[in-house]
């Protein structure tokens, strides 16, 4: 009785620990695709496409050289519309550092990115971003960067 008690305790663990292992490669996936979304809405110059496949409506956004803390798309907006318009293209490097439980997580990033002005220096900006899991799929919903990388 006391080993089949044992052998079901691990068999159960074994489930839970496989179930954790597929959602984190589930959100991997997820959130690398929302990293190529961004780069294609840079390299297209869209910012609007870049706020709705990155960020939550509510999304909250400060970093270094920020007056102030960006709340949502409409204060979005500008910043990322700046960003696209002095931008000829960006690469996201993902950090292997990620988590996620079943609708939260975060990840680290380091932007390399291309100023439109081709006489301007390359530049990197590293990022936290905590993501939520929404009907959209996963989107982030807060951001804290700083230039540099990881």
């Amino acid at each position: 009785m006391k080993n089949r008690t044992i052998a079901a305790v691990f068999a159960a663990l074994s489930v839970v620990t496989g179930a954790h292992a597929a959602g984190q490669q589930d959100f991997a996936k997820a959130v690398e695709q929302r990293y190529r979304a961004v780069e294609a809405a840079i390299q297209a110059r869209d910012g609007a496409r870049w706020l709705t496949e990155f960020y939550s409506p509510e999304a909250v956004v400060v970093g270094e050289g920020s007056k102030e803390t960006l709340r949502g798309h409409d204060a979005l907006r500008p910043v990322v519309n700046g960003i696209v318009k002095e931008t000829r293209s960006c690469t996201i490097r993902p950090d292997s550092t990620r988590q996620a439980s079943a609708d939260l997580g975060y990840s680290f990033v380091t932007y390399q990115c291309s100023p439109a002005d081709a006489a301007a220096a390359d530049y990197q900006v590293r990022a936290l971003f905590v993501w939520k899991k929404t009907q959209a799929g996963w989107r982030v919903v807060a951001e804290s960067y700083t230039m540099g990388s990881m």
